[in-house]
């Protein structure tokens, strides 16, 4: 997995691209923590744009959901954007889409986020 992440104004996105398993969790969760501590010491805001993840397992789910309790005791504002069909399924049977405000595409996101 491999995790590039670039910054466009005040947005951070963060393009996780490969699996999400167990061989790259803990290395996914401390990136997504980290670029969640980022996002609150320079005022930004973050989108997870998803359309490079092929598998995400609970673990990965996991991790998501330390980065959503980390952006709400930082006050960050982080979205998910770009899911494949697979992992809106999962979001929805999971709840996460009640946790994380999702997005059809990462420009739909930076507009929303933009305002």
């Amino acid at each position: 997995m491999d995790l590039p992440s670039e910054i466009t104004g005040d947005i951070v996105i963060i393009s996780p691209v490969g699996r999400i398993d167990h061989n790259s969790a803990e290395d996914f969760t401390n990136a997504i923590v980290s670029h969640v501590d980022t996002c609150a010491e320079s005022n930004l805001k973050a989108i997870i744009d998803m359309s490079g993840v092929t598998y995400m397992s609970s673990v990965g789910l996991r991790a998501l959901m330390i980065a959503a309790k980390r952006s709400k005791e930082l006050d960050v504002k982080i979205v998910v954007a770009e899911m494949q069909s697979d992992m809106k399924e999962i979001f929805e049977i999971s709840r996460f889409h009640l946790i994380f405000d999702t997005y059809a595409s990462v420009s739909d996101a930076t507009t929303e986020l933009s305002q």
